[in-house]
């Protein structure tokens, strides 16, 4: 999914799949991290926005509990800025 953010990140995760963590070693490589942050930083930044282009790339077995999971999100953002609205008025 990150491929979608970081151009390129599927090419080198598809040669770093032995690196890769599993529930027995669940360690990312020193040299991803960074990209999985800077992933995760996008996403943060550009909001909902980027969370429904997001599940526009999903496919598969993935869509539904990204689907599900980024309306959980989206309808807690929604809760917390209309109470932080109500909380200026």
């Amino acid at each position: 999914m990150l491929g979608a953010i970081i151009p390129d990140l599927d090419g080198v995760v598809a040669t770093e799949r032995r690196n890769l963590p599993t529930p027995a070693i669940p360690i990312l490589s020193l040299h991803l991290r960074p990209a999985l942050l800077a992933g995760v930083a996008v996403v943060e930044r550009a909001g909902p926005e980027m969370l429904e282009m997001l599940r526009g790339q999903m496919m598969g077995v993935n869509k539904v509990p990204f689907s599900s999971a980024t309306d959980e999100i989206m309808n807690h953002t929604r809760r917390s800025v209309a109470s932080s609205q109500l909380q200026l008025i």
